[in-house]
């Protein structure tokens, strides 16, 4: 996706420049100039004739008959010049690729000796494509890359007994968009790294429910996968307005998620997959989610990435969560939870990190 949104940025600015090189090229010159460059012509096309005055030859200035007087005009810029600025602003989209960066653990602790794999997208004004490349962390965990011109930098450290926890190593330097990376010496980009321990078995959540709409709580025990009177690990309560609810007819519709004896914290994804301990704090008592139907944002469903601890800290999920709204009133509520669960009282979710 970042590929694709740098060309269509790439062509964008392709077409303005050359736009604005035709019209500079096509626009002409005006009167003053056009005078000045007369007079001066004038002055390089006449012919000096000797004359005698008071016996001494002298040099008169003459233009000879017949001689048009030539207007000189501003030329176009020549070809070489309009491709010359061409390709000085689309080599704006090719940096001088430099970044610092240093290697910690989720203690803090330098991680020495790891393979960082990275890869340079270029794009000028001649090709596209990507230079691969790999250097090694120091005893501090510090390493460098340079020597490279691109549009982008991204990298995957490696080292046995640890998995990647930083979520984003990408790194944009082509300047032809806001925001681009600023490499700084003095202040490399820490990257996370997780040392593995003991991975604990972890049990698989993956169940969908179809269920008739009620306004009573539902209770669902993700380890067993079915509802259950009271108890399990968390509570959704639902309203909606009578009618039929659809994209074409919004309609005023609730969730809440409460957790049973425990706590809820929203997340997304992508940090989901590289959080491989379940966190100590931050969790709240309950999620609410409310779509009126005059909001701009209103949709008939909603899927959230969750870490849920349940049964008094007796349980840590990792938890996706899909929900829709029955569109009929008498047609059937759509959930679906998949993640997984640390069962045992431990916040350990190594089991999921790439081994």
């Amino acid at each position: 996706m970042r590929i694709r949104r740098s060309i269509i940025w790439l062509i964008a600015v392709v077409v303005v420049v050359i736009a604005v090189v035709l019209w500079f090229g096509r626009k002409r010159p005006e009167a003053s100039p056009a005078l000045i460059s007369s007079a001066t012509n004038v002055a390089s096309q006449t012919t000096a004739i000797p004359t005698t005055k008071g016996g001494a030859s002298v040099q008169t200035n003459v233009r000879p008959a017949n001689t048009p007087i030539v207007v000189n005009q501003p030329a176009s810029p020549p070809l070489q010049g309009k491709v010359a600025i061409l390709k000085e602003i689309l080599q704006a989209n090719d940096a001088n690729i430099v970044f610092y960066g240093q290697l910690e653990d989720q203690f803090s602790n330098a991680v020495s000796s790891a393979d960082i794999s990275f890869s340079v997208q270029y794009e000028d004004a001649k090709a596209r494509g990507i230079h691969r490349g790999q250097v090694v962390s120091d005893a501090n965990g510090f390493f460098t890359i340079s020597g490279y011109q691109g549009a982008s930098l991204t990298m995957l450290p490696r080292k046995a007994g640890y998995t990647l926890a930083t979520t984003d190593t990408s790194f944009r330097y082509s300047q032809l968009q806001p925001g681009y990376f600023v490499p700084d010496a003095n202040n490399p980009v820490i990257i996370k790294m997780w040392k593995l321990g003991s991975a604990k078995p972890l049990t698989a959540i993956n169940k969908t429910f179809k269920l008739p709409y009620t306004d009573a709580p539902i209770f669902f025990d993700l380890l067993t996968g079915k509802i259950v009177p009271a108890g399990g690990d968390l509570e959704a309560i639902v309203t909606r307005a009578p009618g039929v609810i659809t994209g074409r007819n919004h309609g005023d519709w609730s969730i809440k998620l409460v957790p049973v004896s425990g706590g809820i914290l929203e997340t997304d994804y992508h940090t989901a997959q590289v959080t491989f301990e379940a966190p100590a704090g931050g969790y709240q008592d309950n999620y609410f989610v409310q779509m009126k139907p005059d909001d701009p944002g209103w949709y008939d469903n909603i899927q959230k990435m969750f870490f849920l601890t349940s049964r008094d800290g007796q349980v840590y999920s990792k938890l996706l969560f899909d929900f829709e709204i029955n569109d009929d009133p008498n047609g059937l509520m759509y959930f679906q939870f998949r993640g997984v669960a640390s069962t045992n009282g431990s916040r350990n979710w190594e089991a999921t990190a790439p081994q």
